[in-house]
């Protein structure tokens, strides 16, 4: 009778581990899944600003471009009349002043664009951490089952040491940011 019981025991302990590990390779695998939503959405935010940083240059060369013309204009002594030369170069002023602004702004976006891109590539480490964890737990539980299956102690420790390695990648994959 007590070879049965011990045998009972082992499958308790085998079907207990098992289910164990298939928690984790589950929060695992739900973890990774809402980090790669994480690292695209993180990298598609940097995109945008990029995309505005871009604009916001061409912006930026639009009004150095007019500002030039205007002067250019007035340098050329193509325009004689004091009244219109005074308003050109009022406006060649006012493009040159604003211009400063956008570009500054420009930088701004850059400077964030980049922010936005490291951590898209730091929410992506974190994914393929968590990934190799619930991997680990995956094969932890096939080792398991072929314990079960084959009644072979052997696959136990072995199962519980991969466990542990994707536990501790799990625990990383998650702190990392």
């Amino acid at each position: 009778m007590r070879a049965t019981e011990g045998a009972q025991g082992n499958r308790r302990i085998v079907a207990l581990a098992a289910a164990i590990v298939a928690v984790f390779a589950a929060l695992g695998t739900l973890f990774s899944h809402h980090r790669s939503i994480g690292a695209l959405s993180a990298k598609n935010q940097a995109i945008l600003v990029q995309s505005r940083a871009t604009d916001t240059f061409n912006l930026y060369e639009a009004k150095q471009i007019r500002s030039n013309i205007y002067r250019a204009l007035l340098s050329s002594d193509l325009v004689r009349d004091a009244k219109n030369r005074t308003r050109l170069g009022s406006i060649a002023a006012k493009e040159e002043a604003s211009s400063k602004d956008v570009l500054a702004k420009a930088k701004d976006l850059e400077a964030q664009a980049s922010l936005e891109d490291e951590r898209s590539e730091s929410i992506l480490r974190s994914y393929e951490t968590l990934l190799f964890a619930t991997t680990l737990f995956e094969f932890s539980i096939v080792l398991i089952s072929i314990a079960a299956l084959a009644h072979a102690r052997l696959f136990l420790p072995l199962a519980a040491g991969l466990s542990v390695i994707g536990l501790a990648f799990f625990f990383v994959g998650l702190l990392r940011r």
